[in-house]
Parts: structure tokens; C-alpha cells; sequence
């Protein structure tokens, strides 16, 4: 496997990039592109947290890997958000024509974003969603989290302490966790990324949209403590082509560490891509 880091737009102050992950032998069958979306409650993460093994595992069965930075709330909103990324999947197009043989894929938040995407015109094959969530309006969304509720309090003015005066594509844990969890302690999360001229209905899908989204692969933990099982549920039955794993674990990233058990997810995963997507 070879990886090519490539510098996509200029944003503000911050450059938006891309690391391309591809097969050392260039004659290999290139079945797709997959475009991925990492996650961290639009707040923290960044582009490369996927384990290596797992894009392995897709580079060998064919596949180009392209993991993308994205711009972080709170300093950046939703709107600017999704407009930054669309400016970069046009940029990846120009350089590796991808957009005729796509396939988007996300963790949690990267997820959500997949489903803003496909909704405002980003034409796909295929999408593979990770405990992801395609509506704000949960009431889970909007009142105290149970879960985060046993973390050590962070009160608002101490998470707003960690707000920086400028754009961010990355955020390490230590530094960007606390304003989340603050979010999702107070009910809160929902004000650090929906601008204040908009509404939490204008970046959720409905029903009749999920209706016209491309074939998915979505995946889910039953017992999911950040978000509920039920929004995969649903999708699974409204998106016209999709198919749900439901994984009998109480972990929301069950993915985080490379076990045996998560690499046969991921070998599930990609058996189900090339016969459902590509």
C-alpha cells in the first residue's frame, strides 16, 4: 500500500488536505473510490484516525482509499462546513476523476456528513455509514446525554475556554473532547455547529430524502451509548437499497481498536460492497 498526501484548497488560515491510499502495484483492479469521513461530534478527530489494517483490507480488494480533512465546529458552522467539503470533492475530482466510481463513507459525525453530502447533489454508488445519524432532531440530541453525564463535569465557560479564534481541520482529544462532552452534558452540542439562522430541521434528512440515496451498507452497535441504534434502524428501512449489521456491543466506536473480531466486521463490510455497491 502507498500513500500520497495531497494539499486539496486554502481555507482561511488552514490548508484542507487529502492522503490517498492506493495499491503498490498499479495494475491492480481499481473496483472504486471510497471517500472517507472520520468522526468526532464535528468537534475533534482528524482525517487519517482510520487503523491502517482496515484500509488495507479495502486497498486489497481493489479499492482507492481517500481520506479528507474537514473544517471543525465550533469555529466553523455546518453550512461552511458542507460548502468547504463539497469545494474539495471537486478538487479530488480534478485530480483523480472519482465522482463516476464513488463510494462515501464515514464514521459517527464523518457519517452525518455523508448524508448532508448525498443530499445536496454529491452523486454516489455507494454509501457505508458507521454508527452514523442522518437527523439532529432527537430529543437524545437536545437534553442532558445520559452517558456523559458519569464524565466529570465540564461546565459551558470552561469548553468556550477551548474554542479557537480560528479554523481548525484537526483536534486532538485532550484539547477538543471537553467541548463535546460539555455539549452533550448540558443538551448544548447542537448550538456549536448549527448557525444562528438556521434550524436543526435544515440539517436533518427526512424520510422522502433518505428515499433517494444509493445503495448503503450501515453499521451499528446495539447497545450504542452516543447514538442510538434506531437511526440506522430506520434508515436501513427507508433507504431503498440497504442492508444493516447489527453488532451485539455497548460501544459507540466499536471500531476504535483492530481486534480479530472488527477486522471480520470489516471483511463483512467489503464482501457486502462488492456485491451490493460495485
Amino acid at each position: 500500500m502507498k500513500t500520497e498526501v495531497v494539499t486539496l484548497l486554502k481555507y482561511e488560515s488552514v490548508s484542507i488536505r487529502a492522503t490517498v491510499y492506493s495499491a503498490a502495484d498499479t495494475q491492480k483492479l481499481n473496483r472504486s473510490t471510497i471517500l472517507y469521513l472520520h468522526g468526532g461530534g464535528l468537534i475533534f478527530g482528524q482525517r487519517d484516525d482510520l487503523p491502517a489494517p482496515y484500509i488495507q483490507k479495502f486497498i486489497e480488494d481493489g479499492h482507492t482509499f481517500i481520506s479528507i480533512d474537514y473544517l471543525l465546529s465550533p469555529e466553523t458552522k455546518i453550512d461552511k462546513i458542507i460548502n468547504v467539503l463539497k469545494q474539495s470533492i471537486f478538487k479530488i475530482n480534478e485530480r483523480y476523476q472519482v465522482l463516476d466510481n464513488l463510494v462515501l463513507m464515514g464514521r459517527s459525525a464523518g457519517a452525518y456528513l455523508c448524508y448532508l453530502l448525498l443530499r445536496g447533489g454529491i452523486k454516489a454508488k455507494g454509501f457505508i455509514s458507521l454508527y452514523g445519524y442522518y437527523q439532529i432532531t432527537l430529543s437524545e440530541f437536545t437534553i442532558p446525554a445520559p452517558y456523559y453525564t458519569h464524565f466529570p463535569r465540564v461546565l459551558p465557560m470552561s469548553a468556550q475556554a477551548l474554542i479557537q479564534s480560528h479554523p481548525l481541520v484537526k483536534g486532538e482529544m485532550k484539547n477538543r473532547y471537553p467541548i463535546y462532552v460539555s455539549g452533550r452534558q448540558f443538551g448544548t452540542w447542537l448550538g456549536d455547529f448549527i448557525p444562528f439562522s438556521k434550524t436543526k430541521d435544515d440539517f436533518s434528512l427526512t424520510d422522502e430524502d433518505l428515499g433517494h440515496l444509493p445503495p448503503t451498507i450501515l453499521v451499528h452497535s446495539k447497545n450504542d451509548p452516543d447514538v442510538p441504534l434506531k437511526m440506522s434502524q430506520k434508515a436501513a428501512q427507508l433507504i431503498p437499497n440497504a442492508i444493516l449489521i447489527s453488532i451485539d456491543r455497548d460501544e459507540h466506536d466499536f471500531d476504535r481498536n483492530v481486534t480479530n473480531e472488527n477486522l471480520g466486521y470489516y471483511d463483512q463490510i467489503i464482501e457486502l460492497l462488492d456485491k451490493r455497491l460495485v
